[in-house]
């Protein structure tokens, strides 16, 4: 039986899953080169956008469901640390600058994951830092307070290593550890920076009492 992350169900819409995620890239070959010649990623669609507007390419991210594309415009906007992507590579240990470090503009995508073994996180880490690709440490997040940590601990529920392709777009590999249950949702989402500053400052005045 395949693993489940979790058992919940969407009762408003039948999706089947993720068709696909777009990126926007700054050189199609070079794409190519690292999606399929580095990470393995099979080429599986290519097309030209109307009247000379670029290109769109789709690699099938190896379930033969979801797949990756991409999108080359002849006069895209450049890349902008901080802006569309991670100023560091997340998971980088002393490299952050504070929040500011793995911090992206609204309606960015901060970073993509793909879903590995456990038991291949260090062989595929070996796997990339061999083609010369800077890969974090690993790092396993927890459900405790601290979040994340160099050494897992029983409340281990993902597991990562942390790098970048060619245009600087952060990419994670991503080892579940468990199922995720109801008892996993505890946050209060947030809905403003102010209301997020208030938190933070009433969660210090009750851890120091």
């Amino acid at each position: 039986m395949s693993f489940r992350l979790s058992e919940k169900k969407n009762i408003r819409f039948d999706i089947k899953g993720l068709s696909h995620v777009a990126l926007v890239v700054s050189d199609m070959q070079r794409t190519v080169d690292f999606y399929h010649g580095v990470l393995g990623f099979p080429l599986i669609k290519t097309s030209e956008l109307p009247d000379g507007g670029g290109q769109h390419f789709f690699f099938d991210m190896g379930d033969g469901q979801a797949s990756l594309a991409f999108l080359w415009f002849p006069h895209a906007s450049p890349n902008q640390p901080g802006v569309i992507v991670p100023k560091n590579n997340i998971g980088e240990v002393g490299s952050y600058d504070g929040a500011d470090g793995f911090t992206t503009a609204i309606g960015s995508m901060n970073h993509l994951a793909f879903n590995v073994s456990a038991d291949k996180i260090m062989i595929y880490k070996d796997k990339l830092e061999s083609t010369g690709i800077y890969v974090s440490p690993v790092m396993y997040h927890y459900a405790t307070e601290t979040g994340v940590g160099d050494e897992p601990d029983e409340t281990l529920w993902l597991t990562s290593i942390y790098f970048r392709d060619p245009d600087g777009i952060q990419l994670e590999f991503g080892a579940w550890s468990r199922q995720l249950t109801d008892q996993d949702v505890g946050h209060t989402p947030a809905t403003s920076s102010t209301q997020w500053v208030a938190m933070m400052e009433n969660r210090k005045v009750e851890r120091a009492v």
